[in-house]
């Protein structure tokens, strides 16, 4: 998105830029120009503000030496240090807050300039967010989004696989900056547990923060479900009073969380009737979705604007039941925000899905459906929607959990075996895609044959496969008339749907 991650600064005085931050020490204080701030050394130049953080795999600590050999003067770090008197330490107690601090301070708060909307959540940030940004665009003209996909402003798309769906701070301030200099006001973000973990958030104003959902996921980074849920927490913990919050009343965390935000407190929902938006009468078939969204009480937007109890039919092209709560999502989003009610609705309707959740890439003799569902509630949703579908046989294409552990392939596993014969699943094949990922996706053995050991004790038909290639050369062989062909799993299968259409 923004390929360099350091601020550039005109000149200013070292006492002036960290004035007012929580500090525990300085050593050797001199109140240097400072012409830039970063947290990678290698990007360090002359008269740079070098920040020292600790990560998972990475602590910037040990990079301070190479960052003064390149013109650091001053180092912001947690760890005490030995000084040689060529440059200024100060020490604090959380390197990421501080390094926030700083860049929100030297850009002037963009965030607060603009409507901001962060997505949180298990399953559904991409497709709310996505249905968020499609409503705002298609009543005001032009928004923005920072998601999985990709990132926008009006127009412009701004694609790097390689990045991470929540930015660092540094980048998100010169995304933000950017809007505000393109005139465009709303920004939809999914924000995910690692960047809340790991503070790339803080200080950015949100006004409205939403959650989807909250499950079994990245127990390879949190490594429990407790550590998981109290990092999406923290979204929600930023939320001031004149700030909104839009909880899954179905979700059985929406009870803690709903008692730690200060922001007021909007709510949807499908079975759990207090819901203040939720869905009724709802028909589901391979064609999409229809059902009824009945407004319960008075929703008040933070314009002041007010819609009263109600109710509507929506129809959407869009498979499966979990739709339904991210269309829910993005309608009472929408109401707070302040977009007409009708006007959402149209928004709604017209909005036709994204790439790789719960794709059709092929409807003739037999069906092909693409998803990018990895986790086990992904995983649930999608075979809640696919059983009621008509077909002979499923074949099934599934890309494993790379580099995330034996537990959830085991658990991905022990799912596909439960639900194996209400689906007809013949045949399932799994691949590496090793040609297609990059290092932290990589398929290890050992878990693929985790995998392998609990489908074949289920006595399924497997077939593991190195290539992508090879895998869909393989499920085009076995998939006959009427057939449903499901391509199922994570970024080793983005490219599934173009090598697909080739045979086709």
């Amino acid at each position: 998105m923004f390929s360099n991650p350091l601020v550039d600064l005109n000149e200013l005085l070292l006492d002036e830029l960290i004035r007012g931050l929580d500090i525990i020490e300085i050593d050797n204080f001199q109140n240097w120009e400072i012409d830039h701030v970063t947290d990678n050394s290698k990007n360090v130049k002359a008269n740079s503000l070098f920040v020292a953080i600790k990560g998972f795999n990475v602590d910037g600590h040990q990079y301070i030496n190479e960052a003064i050999s390149q013109g650091a003067i001053a180092i912001i770090g947690e760890d005490k240090i030995e000084n040689n008197k060529d440059f200024t330490y100060i020490r604090v107690k959380n390197s990421r807050k501080i390094l926030a601090e700083l860049v929100n301070r030297v850009y002037d708060n963009p965030s607060h300039k603009l409507r901001i909307i962060g997505v949180t959540g298990t399953t559904g940030k991409t497709t709310t967010s996505s249905m968020i940004d499609h409503i705002i665009t298609d009543i005001v003209g032009s928004s923005g989004l920072i998601g999985t996909l990709y990132n926008k402003i009006g127009t412009e798309y701004l694609y790097d696989p390689t990045k991470c769906t929540t930015p660092d701070i540094i980048t998100l301030n010169k995304f933000f900056t950017k809007m505000r200099e393109s005139k465009t006001d709303y920004l939809t973000m999914e924000v995910s547990s690692h960047g809340l973990k790991l503070d790339r958030v803080w200080g950015v104003d949100y006004d409205v923060g939403v959650f989807t959902n909250l499950s079994y996921d990245h127990m390879e980074f949190h490594k429990s479900l407790e550590d998981y849920y109290q990092s999406k927490e923290r979204l929600f913990r930023y939320l001031a009073e004149d700030k909104a919050a839009v909880f899954n009343l179905d979700d059985k965390y929406t009870n803690r969380l709903v008692k730690i935000t200060e922001a007021k407190i909007y709510t949807y929902s499908i079975y759990n009737k207090h819901g203040d938006i939720t869905a009724e009468d709802i028909k589901m078939n391979q064609n999409g979705l229809e059902f009824k969204i009945s407004i319960n009480r008075d929703i008040i937007s933070n314009l002041g604007k007010m819609v009263h109890p109600t109710v509507l039919r929506l129809r959407t092209p869009l498979l499966g039941y979990h739709n339904i709560y991210n269309i829910l999502a993005a309608f009472t989003t929408a109401l707070i925000l302040g977009f007409p009610l009708l006007k959402v609705k149209a928004a709604l309707e017209s909005f036709t899905g994204i790439r790789r959740r719960m794709e059709v890439i092929y409807d003739q003799d037999f069906t092909i459906i693409d998803d990018f569902a990895h986790n086990p509630a992904s995983l649930t949703a999608n075979f809640q929607t696919i059983k009621s579908f008509d077909y002979n046989d499923l074949i099934m294409i599934h890309f494993l959990k790379g580099r995330r552990g034996l537990q959830a392939n085991r658990l991905n596993a022990q799912l596909i075996g439960k639900w194996a014969k209400r689906l007809n699943l013949a045949d399932l094949i799994t691949t590496r895609a090793e040609e297609e990922v990059i290092y932290k996706n990589k398929v290890l053995l050992e878990e693929e044959a985790v995998f392998t050991e609990i489908i074949r004790n289920k006595g399924i038909n497997i077939k593991n496969t190195a290539r992508l290639q090879e895998a869909i050369e393989l499920a085009l062989g076995k998939t006959k008339r009427n057939d449903l062909l499901l391509i199922i799993g994570g970024p080793g299968l983005d490219r599934a749907a173009e090598l697909i259409r080739e045979y086709l």
